[in-house]
């Protein structure tokens, strides 16, 4: 008597292909539920696969959270430096560029990196690490051109990009929770933007 196996068989795919489409599951999970449902059980629920299958491509959670963090963030990352590089002699110009990528991407990508942005809800040594991580990178991508642009020393300038990037994180926020119009808090945005540059 034969029986037949009603599991569907994975598909096979090289290793490269496997970890991004298990990078894929995990920015999944973290855009729907946030970053503290993220663990090797939950990847490989989610994908599909087996633990060990999880543990041959991130040998430790921490592996899994910082390469999840650099996949939700690498087109934001990308998007902005290609916003600097459109705009060099143009600050505001690049920063209102740079606005679009954020506020144009789908709502729980954006959750993910508010978390990771503000270090909110963290609650890990792990997730802490990666969110230094991921501001020394925007710091870097922006501190030079205002630094050019003001004729302020790194420090000032420092100080500054992370004002503005959490102003307009905050005001991202007040337009996903509806509290302002998309408009208005990029008007908003753009009149603080006058004021500080």
């Amino acid at each position: 008597m034969t029986t037949s196996n009603t599991q569907e068989k994975r598909p096979y795919l090289g290793k490269d292909e496997r970890k991004r489409a298990l990078l894929q599951s995990a920015a999944e999970l973290v855009e729907e539920a946030g970053w503290g449902v993220l663990n090797m059980s939950a990847l490989a629920d989610r994908a599909g696969v087996s633990r060990q299958l999880v543990y041959q491509h991130f040998p430790n959670l921490e592996g899994l959270l910082g390469a999840t963090a650099w996949a939700i963030f690498n087109d934001t990352m990308q998007g902005t430096a290609q916003a600097i590089a459109n705009y060099p002699d143009d600050l505001k110009q690049a920063i209102r560029a740079a606005e679009l990528v954020s506020l144009d991407m789908p709502v729980g990508r954006g959750d993910a990196l508010w978390q990771l942005i503000a270090g909110s809800g963290l609650n890990s040594p792990e997730l802490d690490t990666i969110r230094l991580g991921i501001r020394d990178v925007i710091l870097k991508l922006w501190v030079p051109s205002i630094q050019k642009i003001k004729g302020i020393d790194e420090a000032a300038a420092t100080s500054m990009v992370w004002m503005i990037i959490l102003s307009f994180w905050g005001i991202r926020q007040l337009i996903r929770d509806k509290v302002v119009e998309r408009e208005q808090g990029i008007a908003q945005f753009d009149a603080l933007l006058d004021r500080v540059l």
